[in-house]
């Protein structure tokens, strides 16, 4: 493989969306697509106000975005980019992509399905891919001064300080040997590009280059919105978990505790906790009704009921003994491997807006994806496997359907996740983590959502103190843990 090229220029070089004081500003880019913008600024001239840092910004955001949200599915590869966020980075930015149409280095695409924005893709139809077999990028140092003041507007970096303070100098990312080991995951064969839908296998190089040249890079992005899932978004959260192993803190492996079967696990707390101040407090955060008095009286009068209590016992031992996908399994006999013994099932992709094929090695496997399915689907078109589910547990349902309908609108069903979303946060970010931080100071720490990490050194210190704190915010009703050691095979037989 190639090795990645660090670039500065002679003009002002821009940013991207990544910022950790002490570093620079940078934004990473095919070098194919680099090569060919200078090619083209030769060939044809750009407007006026061209600056080629704010161009290199622009073009970059093609993989950033995606990068940073790996979970979302992109259609035919367009990545929306919504004008009013553009335009608080420069007011010409239109006149930046009417030049990128102009010399064909992006295609675009317009207002799909009430989308008020236009989505971008690379256009390698025309750009040339001659000698790039896998994926070779540049990084480019930012000095413009304006587009960082505007970038820095975001704040990046001031969420949750005792947590983001460990993203430092000190975690370092081995990419020499992950390129090595994961060699084909960073490459695709030009010749079979689909034009028709996004092909994943480029999709996926690009999302695992830009993630390592960002960790090697030490350009950290940190984000929470505590009007959407209040979760802390950073580098790790984005990272592919096949880069742990790779991944250490001063040369010392990480470990982590995760919260076994954790998105039911949080619907078991808040059903079993409708009158505590601190899931109230959450619950009128996220649906905000005029009277919250009215759906609380409605769960605590159907969850004290001894029919729901005897339907949901068997559900709830599952979920904190961490079986609750092993005790779906039975529930859904006709799902069957095929000939091949892969599992394979068609989920709706709200994305797409289309039913997709999904596969996975073991029917476990898929359970997880089916337990998302049954919290989350809508009520005006459930999926079949809800309706399975409601009819072992039609007082739980009736429960889950209170919370989907707390008023007429469309989207009502969403603020279900975004409230388990905002108990987990709640719970790991705002509570647990924050006392940990605080009786030891120098323990490195960092979260992936429902996953608590340090380093192996610290890790006893830490699995004790998160179930113990977990004992006692929960009232009792603790989770089941697992832990996971990031290093290689070889290397975990190593004492710390």
């Amino acid at each position: 493989m190639q090795q990645y090229k660090s670039k500065k220029t002679n003009r002002k070089i821009n940013a991207s969306a990544f910022y950790h004081e002490g570093y620079q500003w940078k934004v990473v880019l095919p070098t194919v697509i680099y090569n060919y913008l200078q090619e083209k600024v030769q060939e044809q001239p750009p407007f006026k106000e061209f600056k080629l840092d704010n161009a290199l910004y622009f073009l970059s955001l093609v993989i950033s975005i995606p990068a940073y949200k790996k979970d979302k599915v992109y259609q035919n590869g367009f990545v929306p980019m919504y004008s009013q966020w553009l335009k608080k980075k420069d007011s010409n930015y239109n006149k930046y992509f009417d030049y990128f149409k102009k010399i064909e280095i992006l295609e675009s695409k317009n207002h799909s399905k009430g989308r008020f924005c236009t989505s971008y893709r690379y256009n390698w139809k025309t750009i040339s891919l001659e000698g790039v077999e896998c994926l070779d990028f540049s990084i480019f140092e930012m000095t413009d001064k304006f587009l960082v003041k505007n970038l820095l507007k975001e704040d990046f970096g001031n969420d949750c300080p005792h947590l983001s303070k460990w993203f430092d100098d000190g975690l370092f990312l081995d990419v020499d040997n992950l390129k090595y080991d994961l060699e084909s995951e960073f490459c695709y064969n030009k010749y079979s590009l689909s034009y028709t839908r996004m092909n994943p296998i480029i999709a996926k190089a690009y999302s695992y280059w830009y993630t390592a040249l960002m960790l090697r890079e030490q350009c950290y992005r940190i984000s929470c919105n505590p009007d959407s899932d209040n979760r802390l978004h950073t580098n790790l959260t984005n990272m592919p978990s096949k880069f742990r192993p790779y991944l250490t803190y001063y040369g010392e492996n990480i470990q982590s505790l995760d919260i076994k079967n954790s998105q039911p696990y949080f619907m078991v707390l808040v059903l079993e906790s409708l009158s505590n101040s601190k899931i109230i407090e959450i619950m009128n955060r996220v649906f905000r009704i005029e009277n919250i008095g009215t759906m609380l009286q409605k769960l605590q009068e159907t969850t004290s009921s001894k029919a729901f209590q005897q339907e949901f016992a068997p559900l709830k031992k599952a979920v904190l003994t961490g079986g609750f996908y092993e005790f779906l399994m039975p529930l859904f006999p006709d799902i069957i491997p095929d000939y091949d013994s892969v599992f394979r099932k068609k989920f709706y992709n709200s994305d797409t807006g289309k039913a997709e094929v999904k596969e996975f090695a073991t029917k476990r496997d898929m359970m997880k994806k089916l337990t998302l399915q049954i919290l989350y689907t809508p009520l005006k078109r459930p999926s079949k496997e809800y309706l399975i589910f409601k009819q072992h547990f039609p007082l739980l349902c009736e429960c889950i359907e209170i919370f989907k309908t707390t008023s007429d609108d469309n989207d009502s069903f969403k603020l279900f996740p975004k409230l388990l979303q905002q108990v987990e946060s709640g719970c790991v970010i705002d509570t647990i983590t924050k006392q940990i931080a605080e009786t030891n100071p120098d323990m490195p720490l960092w979260t992936i959502h429902d996953s608590f990490c340090t380093t192996q050194s610290w890790f006893p210190v830490l699995e004790s103190m998160v179930k113990e704190l977990f004992l006692s915010y929960s009232q009792g009703i603790l989770p089941s843990f697992k832990t996971e050691l990031w290093c290689n095979s070889d290397e975990c037989l190593k004492v710390a």
